[in-house]
């Protein structure tokens, strides 16, 4: 994808390559059915139990109301990070992108559908920025993630009887911990030290097709030297949305067995969202449902299984908005900043010589 900013992204791979991708996808899809099947004949996940939610229709309603404001604070977030590099992305328009990427995350039999079709349809277009803008996406979606890890290390204070007892949930934090710490430590070398970077990217990272490329995506990171509120404030977002995505799986709880809601779920939810965005199955299909159960257990809680396919079904429906935003269609997503300022004062004049007209 950052290969060249003169050439459309597109498919270029060979049958052969594209075959083996498929039949890659249909074995990780067997291995999820195939683990959903284990666990139900195992009586860790009861089917029967996701009928409750004809009855609790409610709790139905208000997750889906948490789930579109998810959508909507990782829109304003995505939103924000365009505006130091010069860019603009309506909100309107990350909205719509954000929708879509949920979609194809949703319904895709991919390990990361949602993220390329939000690269696809923001870096169209845009030839001369590409480079820039797939960089502030992945930059997006890395801050999306130190938020999710750095989560058990915040809640872990409020919960340090379950740490002294539950040796296991204690390594996952202290593990959540130190990736998040990797992954900030990451971002200070490449805020900070980009001359070490660009040492580094001609050699193991030459993949990069040179320093040009290379240098770009540094440059872009660090530009957000001189915006430290636009970072604040990205990172505030992610917390806030991950809050939202613990409130949807806790209702999950609540909807199927309310006798296992407990505050500690805090703690280990966030982990269970981490292992079920793995790619080691389609959507974590299966994998994400084993580390709820485990995880679950571990808290001395049960049904975790469940609430994690009761999210799936959730995050289904809230999906489908996704695909009437994909069948509105896209126009150009990510414009330069001075063409936001001279469409907005064109807009502004069109509207005032309205006015002067219906007077």
């Amino acid at each position: 994808m950052l290969s060249s900013d003169r050439t459309p992204l597109r498919e270029n791979s060979s049958p052969a390559r594209r075959a083996r991708q498929i039949l890659l996808t249909l074995v990780r899809l067997g291995v999820g059915i195939s683990l959903l099947i284990y666990l139900a004949r195992s009586g860790t996940i009861d089917f029967r139990a996701l009928t409750r939610l004809l009855i609790v229709w409610p709790i139905t309603v208000a997750a889906i109301a948490l789930l579109l404001l998810d959508i909507g604070l990782m829109a304003v977030r995505l939103s924000w990070l365009f505006p130091p590099l010069g860019l603009h992305l309506p909100l309107g328009t990350s909205l719509q992108l954000t929708l879509v990427g949920f979609f194809f995350t949703t319904f895709l039999p991919g390990a990361a559908g949602g993220d390329l079709a939000k690269v696809y349809y923001a870096a169209k277009e845009n030839s001369g920025r590409r480079t820039e803008i797939i960089t502030v996406l992945l930059f997006d979606r890395a801050i999306g993630l130190f938020s999710l890890l750095i989560l058990p290390v915040l809640f872990a204070p409020f919960f340090l009887q379950l740490l002294r007892t539950a040796p296991a949930v204690r390594i996952l934090v202290f593990t959540s911990a130190i990736l998040s710490f990797g992954m900030l430590a990451a971002f200070g070398v490449c805020l900070y030290g980009q001359s070490t970077v660009m040492r580094l990217a001609q050699g193991p990272f030459a993949f990069l097709h040179g320093k040009n490329v290379a240098g770009r995506i540094l440059g872009t990171i660090g530009a957000y030297r001189r915006s430290p509120g636009t970072l604040a404030g990205a990172l505030g977002l992610a917390v806030a949305a991950n809050l939202f995505l613990i409130g949807v799986t806790a209702l999950a709880v609540f909807a199927l067995s309310p006798a296992n809601l407990a505050a500690k779920m805090c703690l280990i939810i966030p982990i269970g969202h981490v292992v079920n965005s793995l790619p080691l199955t389609p959507g974590g299909l299966g994998v994400g449902e084993a580390a709820f159960n485990a995880l679950f257990e571990l808290a001395g809680l049960h049904g975790g299984a469940e609430a994690l396919l009761c999210w799936r079904i959730w995050t289904a429906l809230v999906g489908l908005l996704g695909l009437l935003a994909y069948l509105r269609g896209f126009k150009r997503c990510v414009i330069e900043a001075e063409q936001s300022a001279a469409s907005t004062e064109v807009q502004e004049a069109a509207r005032l010589a309205a006015d002067l007209r219906s007077k």
